[in-house]
């Protein structure tokens, strides 16, 4: 009995560690190794195709349809187009198909660690994550005063725009830290949904989960260094991490006053002191060159976005797309928005979802709905129906209006959390004391 004690425990250990060494890959989109000239396989990616064998074995669930339902229209709109002749470069629609099969698949493993049983073990890890982040953006504010960009050697991934051609470009003008990720609007989008969520442990720990020992997640470190680095980025997506932490606040403000005691009050205070020097900060930052970003950055942006959604006007291009990769040479070919400046990318659908459904079409347009109306009643359904809104919301600003990067694995962990919200969180549960199983425990999907 005591030797099979230990072989359980064994296993366990094993699949705990699994779980959190795919979880921590998921963060990091670089280094990826080559496949092709334009893809890269990320560690997140090759962590989920290496636990499909074993994922066949467990019945299928929300992660997995949700998975197949954004695949789908990806299958369907590249041999439509290409079966059609339409497709204007056939290899790419190819190539594009794996390359978004491999986002997609991340999904499937996610439901493994964005379970009540292993959200204490995921938000650790999500909170390492973004220290690492945190202190690679300092290092990169640091090194950009002297018009260098630091660890280029990590920056290897063939699926984004070489960091070895753009540092020095981006290293003299840019100066705007992004962490491991390809951009600092891709950081933002990735790292903000989890930064809000946070948030929203910090200001009601009752929804923290609790470890073996009773040690509660502390989210203050991981709010802090994530919300600095979001602000330093001088990305447009402060506007709604702004929006979405104030709501948290907003909503808790009459139970945090109540609960208050005098020496709770003055670290309070001292607290707000700080914060409002640093939001005050944040806030001349932003608003330095804010007309030129506008019309540069958002103004490229939000045309991009128009001509996205009015690309598909003829009938086989609403019912199935441009196909999967051709929507970069169709806005290039049409662009009618600012003028593109010098050094600037060349235009392209910023904007995931805006993007897939240009590229996939209708039947894209059906799948995103039908994923997000899964999202939607999950948190709908859970005991932290106000902290799991304000979360959907900083995702879907993200993915929306903030990136078109569909290869981070980061946005699909997020979004598989999000399908989980009503088991993480269940109806009726009281969650203040509760506990939090570790890493290798397993429950019914």
């Amino acid at each position: 009995m005591t030797r099979r004690h230990s072989i359980t425990g064994n296993g366990e250990t094993w699949h705990g560690a699994a779980r959190a060494a795919f979880a921590l890959a998921c963060f990091f989109p670089y280094p990826a190794v080559a496949i092709g000239q334009n893809t890269g396989l990320q560690m997140g990616q090759a962590a989920a195709l290496a636990a499909v064998p074993f994922l066949m074995t467990r019945r299928p669930g929300r992660h997995l349809a949700a998975a197949l339902l954004l695949t789908a229209p990806v299958v369907v709109s590249s041999f439509a187009n290409i079966l059609l002749d339409e497709a204007g470069s056939p290899d790419l629609a190819v190539k594009n198909l794996v390359a978004l099969g491999l986002s997609f698949v991340v999904l499937w493993p996610a439901s493994a660690v964005t379970r009540r049983s292993s959200f204490g073990g995921l938000l650790r890890i999500a909170a390492a994550a973004i220290s690492v982040h945190a202190a690679v953006g300092l290092l990169q504010v640091y090194s950009f005063t002297k018009d260098e960009f630091p660890l280029l050697f990590l920056y290897t991934n063939p699926s984004f725009k070489s960091m070895q051609e753009w540092a020095p470009t981006y290293a003299l003008y840019m100066k705007r830290p992004c962490g491991l990720f390809p951009e600092p609007s891709a950081m933002a989008a990735s790292l903000g949904p989890w930064v809000v969520l946070f948030a929203g442990l910090l200001v009601d720990p009752s929804l923290s989960p609790r470890g073996s020992g009773g040690r509660a997640v502390r989210p203050g470190g991981a709010f802090a260094l994530g919300g600095l680095l979001i602000v330093a980025s001088r990305s447009g997506y402060i506007a709604s991490f702004a929006a979405c932490v104030s709501a948290l606040l907003a909503g808790r403000a009459g139970h945090l006053v109540g609960a208050f005691s005098v020496k709770k009050y003055l670290a309070c205070c001292a607290g707000l002191v700080v914060c409002g020097a640093a939001g005050l900060y944040a806030a001349a930052e932003v608003s330095s060159g804010y007309g030129e970003r506008v019309d540069s950055s958002w103004g490229l942006r939000m045309a991009s976005i128009r001509l996205g959604l009015t690309s598909n006007t003829g009938p086989r291009t609403l019912a199935f797309g441009v196909g999967p990769g051709q929507s970069t040479r169709i806005i290039q070919r049409d662009w009618d928005g600012p003028p593109i400046p010098k050094g600037q990318d060349d235009p392209a659908v910023w904007s995931l979802t805006v993007r897939y459904f240009m590229e996939m079409g209708l039947m894209g347009g059906a799948a995103l709905a039908a994923v997000l109306g899964m999202a939607v009643r999950a948190v709908a359904r859970s005991s932290a129906a106000y902290l799991g809104a304000c979360c959907l919301l900083a995702w879907l600003v993200g993915v929306a209006a903030t990136t078109s990067y569909m290869s981070i694995a980061t946005i699909w962990l997020f979004l598989g959390l999000l399908l989980d919200w009503d088991r993480v969180f269940p109806p009726g549960r009281r969650h203040r004391g509760s506990s939090d199983a570790d890493w290798g425990s397993s429950d019914a999907d």
